[in-house]
């Protein structure tokens, strides 16, 4: 295999770990259906896409987390604001606890859409466990 070959594999394994269509990647790396479905077969190359895959989920997850705690910061800031008046306060509060009612921990739903992930590869004939740690 050819240095640009290998180049061409890894962009394409991280173009399919974000969610690029076939159709799309065969022209943005001018290459032939059957070159992409031969490489989709080959252990490296997959691999390859569900560690990206799962590094951009668990990026994806850790923005998620941050959005949360920098909400509840904003909302417990308003909740402190010494102008807003006790009725606007318990109706922020109401609507915050409706929200949040009955919701799984952020963390354990992010967590568990991961394990789900790993164990539904989207290569369903290869069992990627030899490839995730």
């Amino acid at each position: 295999m050819s240095i640009k070959l290998k180049e061409s594999q890894l962009l394409a394994a991280h173009l399919i770990a974000s969610g690029v269509k076939s159709s799309e990647i065969l022209n943005q790396l001018n290459i032939r259906p059957e070159t992409l479905c031969r490489w989709k077969q080959e252990p490296e190359f997959i691999k390859v896409v569900n560690d990206t895959t799962e590094i951009i989920l668990n990026e994806i997850i850790d923005t998620h987390k941050n959005i949360l705690i920098l909400s509840q910061k904003i909302i417990l800031d308003t909740l402190q604001d010494e102008s807003l008046d006790l009725v606007r306060k318990a109706n922020i509060a109401l609507r915050f606890i409706g929200l949040m009612k009955g919701k799984d921990d952020l963390s354990d739903k992010s967590n568990k859409r991961l394990s789900e992930y790993k164990s539904n590869s989207f290569y369903p004939n290869v069992d990627i466990s030899k490839f995730l740690d």
